[in-house]
């Protein structure tokens, strides 16, 4: 993520509070596949959620031109907004046909009292989900962060843990099985100082540098059937980090390790961001590897005094990560962390630096990304 350069990846997630082995696999939410599963008219016609007015959501709708191109449109899931906002799953409904918690399926989210797995949150989501025919992204099964007070800043004999983290992916994996097209297993596990693994948290410090191996293992123990996914930041174009993770996944792969994709999280400045070119050859080498790709989650970050230009200049962002995607062999997916700049977690992480990073304004107006995005779909 490129604005990482100035902000902590601990801010980051703090202001936010806000997938069988590689090799020989199909694509992940195959295109085609894609293309005939998703039902784009999924919303009933006197569900309030459903999308409204004499609209066809074949043609006129990002969900209806994703779905043609096979590809899977996702967006962040705020349960708090949901709960308070009919506008924000109306607008879900008929623009995206895929969603990813924004922070309820955390560990801290689930399992707030060790052993105690609460899917309340979550299963609302897959309920809305499954109503809406939308797919589902599960992240994540292992963070360093977002950790429940008994996690926290904790360091617990090496056995202890591997069972902690063994029972919360089964309990996890168990749960949501046959619902999920992808999981995220670890998230940012990368040093973001130079080579080898981000030792902030419990996991590191109890088990090792071999936690990795163990919990991908685990992941598709719980799961043959699962996709499992590496997801980091920084790392969107041909960054020094991309090149750690791509070294480092390769050797993972060699080693037996079940590793099927690789997320990229794209948060990026207007004015710090990849080129398409080398977010293109990024793609193209994990996808040489055997691995498909995921945009996990893109959004586009404004100055907050915000011009015209600085808007038309977003959008061309948007549309490059969308045309980029749709040529690569295998990123059939693109996720962004939200919708809507009423609930982004962008002004907050920046102490009001920069927002209006996503593809409608507050009043869930469409601003030009949207209508670039549409333009690369159609």
């Amino acid at each position: 993520m490129t604005p990482s350069h100035n902000l902590s990846r601990r801010s980051f997630v703090r202001a936010s509070a806000a997938a069988g082995l590689a090799a020989g696999l199909p694509l992940l939410c195959p295109r085609r596949a894609l293309a005939e599963s998703v039902s784009i008219n999924s919303a009933g016609e006197n569900d309030p959620n459903a999308a409204t007015g004499n609209v066809t959501p074949e043609t006129t709708t990002l969900r209806g031109l994703a779905a043609k191109k096979g590809l899977l449109l996702g967006t962040a899931f705020s349960n708090g907004a949901f709960r308070k906002d009919p506008t924000y799953g109306e607008v879900i409904a008929r623009e995206f046909n895929c969603l990813v918690a924004e922070n309820i399926m955390k560990l801290n989210a689930i399992q707030h009292v060790r052993g105690e797995f609460d899917f309340t949150a979550a299963d609302a989501m897959m309920a809305f989900a499954a109503k809406h025919a939308m797919q589902v992204r599960a992240v994540p099964l292992v963070w360093h962060d977002a950790l429940p007070p008994w996690a926290k800043d904790q360091t617990f004999p090496r056995q202890e843990a591997l069972d902690i983290l063994r029972d919360h992916i089964f309990a996890m994996m168990g749960h949501f099985r046959g619902r999920v097209c992808a999981w995220d297993v670890l998230n940012e596990g990368l040093s973001d100082k130079g080579p080898g693994l981000r030792e902030e948290g419990p996991w590191f410090h109890s088990i090792g540098t071999d936690y990795v191996e163990k919990i991908y293992h685990m992941a598709h123990e719980a799961d043959p059937e699962a996709r499992l996914f590496y997801n980091d930041f920084d790392m969107d174009g041909m960054s020094k980090k991309a090149d750690r993770c791509y070294v480092w996944i390769k050797d993972l792969l060699a080693r037996g390790v079940p590793i099927h994709g690789i997320g990229l999280q794209y948060h990026v400045r207007v004015d710090q961001h990849p080129s398409p070119t080398e977010v293109a050859q990024n793609i193209r080498r994990f996808n040489d590897l055997g691995l498909a790709v995921h945009i996990t989650e893109l959004d586009v970050w404004l100055p907050t005094q915000v011009t015209a230009e600085h808007l038309q200049q977003q959008a061309e962002i948007f549309r490059h990560v969308f045309e980029t995607a749709l040529a690569a062999s295998n990123c059939p997916a693109v996720l962004l962390w939200g919708f809507t700049d009423r609930y982004s977690w962008v002004p907050g992480n920046t102490g009001g630096t920069f927002d209006h990073a996503l593809i409608y304004d507050r009043d869930y107006r469409p601003k030009p990304a949207y209508a670039a995005i549409a333009a690369a779909l159609g």
